[in-house]
């Protein structure tokens, strides 16, 4: 399992660029947000990134498992036919997902979160069943056993979820020259739209061939606006109860019929079908999701200002928890994961209700929000330690070469991140002794107290440094070896970063830098022992 869970990073990205949207459609003198359903559809898609986070990774072995032993042809991820073949793959199996989501029961419910909101904005992309993905990974396992390499898939997944996220949204009208090939704005509100001519429509992901190919393509008519929501409405903002709301209606029926067979039928039948002896029950007298409905009054509870400007700023908080908390949650112990999950649901519920004029759970917030800023200060102080190992082989003896690199005093000589040493020793610094140095960084020069700790002359050289300008703690060690008339050289580096800021910082950039400027340090170490009579 990786280390960190970038999708985590993506929360404050997309709040930025639905915020823009939100702005473009006002100037135009446009309003297409409603303020409970945005707070829901964030809800909803906040849900979706916590389920995501403690059960993708699982999924995905197994789909690791399957191409590392039963795939049937090698495909190269250096070949571009690869590319272009599971480009297609991957839209191909998106959309059978797609469409059988719409037309099973059982996979309905775990999709149909996405299309309850009854307004169509980029909040929308993000209002999804947090169960989506307990199934959808099933669709895409004959992509490994036909060889896609893992990498491969992974990447053209992103894309394809990147690519639907502009789809949601009014402000762009139909796109010249691509309609009817890509999916469009256009093209996916059609998708969206409960119209009994625009039901279950345009299930393509990046492509809309195959629903041409298929049968189920619809353009956008001008003569039909589009009207949003689920033939059968959901009448709550309760991100829980939207999540299981077919569910609950299934499990009813399920209930209620005297036939064992239709018991367990129900389940895997076209969406919204229901046994004969449930067609009437009043308290379950719901419309079939295939028909369609007209355009009806949206539900739309009100609220004071003071409750909207309150539970703005506890979503604010629950977003900033969230983020550290789902980009942190492969490293998280099982208790955590358990807090965290409870805290950000919880919130989720009662700023929901909230908008909903419910006050069943306020006095639950005195509690709840205090324990939101503990855990939120734990997670912004976890620490996370980087460790980079390079060895070169260098044609020296293990004294020589170990006693030039511990002559930090020649650092700023083959290290490409050592600006400058302050040290009174020309030779090596031995245990007990201590130096400064400035470094290098992509945000500036930092300077760097060092301690050695351990020094044994053609063996071993260990030191400790704390980064005076942001507290980062770096473990050093140099090894030697003789092998024959060369020196196995290993130099170990350890950097701890103590705050979550840093940690995303080195997750998504300083790592991988360092590990480049380590190699040519290590490269530029042998040239210039090898060149040098030391």
């Amino acid at each position: 399992m990786s280390e960190y869970n970038i999708n985590g990073l993506a929360i404050p990205l997309f709040l930025i660029i639905m915020c823009f949207e939100y702005l473009v459609l006002r100037i135009r003198g446009r309003n297409l947000h409603r303020y409970n359903d945005s707070v829901t559809s964030l809800s909803m898609g906040l849900c979706l990134l916590i389920s995501d986070a403690l059960l993708k990774a699982y999924t995905f072995a197994i789909f690791i498992y399957i191409w590392q032993y039963h795939r049937l042809i090698d495909f190269s991820s250096t070949d571009i036919i690869t590319w272009v073949v599971f480009f297609f793959g991957v839209d191909f199996c998106y959309y059978w997902f797609h469409r059988l989501a719409h037309e099973i029961n059982l996979l309905w419910g775990a999709h149909v979160g996405h299309h309850q909101s009854e307004e169509y904005n980029l909040t929308t992309a993000l209002r999804q069943s947090a169960f989506q993905y307990a199934f959808s990974w099933v669709f895409y396992l004959p992509l490994a056993f036909l060889g896609c390499p893992p990498h491969v898939f992974l990447i053209q997944f992103i894309i394809l979820k990147l690519y639907q996220f502009w789809l949601h949204t009014q402000a762009i009208n139909k796109v010249p020259f691509v309609e009817g090939i890509l999916s469009t704005p256009s093209s996916h509100r059609v998708h969206h739209a409960k119209n009994p001519q625009y039901i279950d429509r345009n299930y393509g992901g990046t492509l809309v061939i195959w629903d041409r190919v298929f049968g189920t393509w619809q353009p956008e008519l001008a003569n039909q606006p589009c009207h949003y929501g689920t033939t059968q409405p959901l009448n709550t903002l309760n991100p829980i109860k939207a999540n299981l709301q077919h569910w609950a209606l299934l499990t009813k029926d399920s209930l209620h019929t005297q036939s064992w067979k239709n018991k367990i039928k129900l389940w895997f039948q076209p969406t919204g079908w229901r046994p004969d002896d449930c067609q009437n029950r009043e308290e379950n007298n719901r419309m079939l999701q295939k028909s369609g409905s007209n355009n009806r009054e949206k539900y739309d509870p009100k609220t004071t200002k003071a409750v909207q400007y309150y539970v703005g700023a506890s979503m604010l908080l629950t977003f900033i928890v969230s983020t550290m908390f789902i980009f942190l949650a492969p490293s998280l112990s099982a208790t955590q994961l358990i807090i965290g999950v409870g805290l950000i649901l919880s919130g989720l519920v009662i700023n929901n209700d909230l908008l909903e004029n419910k006050k069943r759970y306020a006095l639950l917030e005195v509690v709840r929000v205090p324990l939101v800023l503990v855990f939120a200060t734990t997670l912004w102080f976890s620490t996370m330690t980087s460790t980079i190992v390079d060895t070169i082989t260098i044609k020296r003896s293990p004294t020589e070469t170990l006693n030039y690199a511990s002559s930090v005093k020649l650092w700023p000589q083959w290290h490409p991140q050592s600006n400058k040493v302050y040290t009174s020793t020309d030779g090596p610094v031995i245990t007990g002794q201590g130096f400064e140095e400035d470094i290098n960084t992509p945000i500036g020069m930092n300077h760097l107290v060092w301690e050695v700790v351990e020094f044994k002359a053609g063996h071993i050289w260990r030191a400790h440094a704390i980064n005076q300008n942001n507290g980062v703690t770096i473990e050093l060690e140099y090894q030697v070896n003789a092998a024959g008339e060369h020196t196995h050289f290993q130099r170990t580096l350890n950097y701890t970063m103590p705050n979550i800021l840093l940690t995303a910082f080195n997750a998504l950039y300083f790592e991988a830098l360092t590990e480049k400027k380590s190699e040519a340090a290590l490269t530029r170490l042998k040239q210039v022992i090898e060149s040098t009579s030391y």
